[in-house]
């Protein structure tokens, strides 16, 4: 009933384990790193918009920012920076506002200022939950923004 196993056919048994376990791992560390879109762990839409909202409230008591938002449509702005940031985010939503260079080039902002309005809007992210992996890719997409807002860049 029972073969004796020889060491050359344990070793090699061994081998195919192994194999098997390692496979299985590399799977098992491909399926972790696969995450949904950032979009779809902020929330979705709902989320960005309450993020968006949570920002500008915050940009509004900012003394450093707050006088770039008077006489602002706060509504429509919610709605463009929502679908922008959905956008941006992997989300399904289409952004047909105006490109961040143009849209910014008339505020005049420092380097101070912006810092200011991301320290904002990650104030605003971590507020509604966000995790630290997700706050850090929110962090680089602000940043990456940076020459566009800061007019270093053209359409």
């Amino acid at each position: 009933m029972f073969r004796k196993i020889t060491r050359a056919t344990a070793i090699g048994l061994f081998a195919v384990l192994t194999g098997f376990a390692t496979i299985n791992l590399a799977a098992a560390e491909e399926a972790a790193t696969e995450q949904a879109p950032l979009y779809e762990r902020l929330g979705g839409w709902d989320g960005i918009n309450e993020v968006v909202k949570g920002t500008i409230a915050l940009h509004l008591k900012n003394p450093k920012i707050s006088h770039y938002f008077e006489g602002v449509d706060l509504d429509g702005l919610a709605n463009h920076v929502t679908a922008f940031f959905a956008m941006g985010t992997g989300g399904p939503e289409q952004y047909t506002g105006r490109d961040m260079t143009s849209t910014h080039a008339a505020l005049h902002m420092s380097d101070e200022d912006f810092d200011s309005a991301v320290a904002d809007v990650m104030t605003s992210v971590r507020s509604h939950g966000a995790g630290e992996t997700e706050q850090g890719e929110v962090a680089a997409i602000l940043e990456s923004l940076r020459p566009a807002v800061m007019g270093a860049s053209t359409k």
